[in-house]
């Protein structure tokens, strides 16, 4: 799939290593590189939802999101953009953080 990025920042994070590593910490930041070329590899949604990751279906204020777990706290939230083949990344978020 294609991917867009919700923000200039969210796209740096997501494809500079080093940036990832400094923001996200080691572990975090290999899990991200995983889902990150998981979506990429994925052809369409249905089959990025039968890989690993976790992929969940958000509700309430996130319905139409997915996010897949990276760590036990932290999540990759991504929603489909317009057709099955795009995904706009939305955020790398610390679920217990907030």
């Amino acid at each position: 799939m294609e991917l867009r990025y919700a923000s200039s920042d969210l796209e740096r994070v997501c494809t500079d290593a080093r940036l990832m590593q400094k923001r996200l910490g080691a572990d975090v930041a290999k899990a991200l590189k995983l889902r990150l070329f998981d979506l990429r590899a994925a052809p369409d949604m249905e089959l990025l939802l039968q890989s690993r990751g976790r992929w969940e279906e958000l509700q309430a204020d996130r319905a139409g999101q997915w996010s897949a777990r990276l760590s036990a706290n932290w999540r990759l939230i991504v929603e489909p953009d317009g057709d099955d083949v795009t995904v706009l990344i939305v955020e790398i978020v610390d679920y217990h953080g907030r």
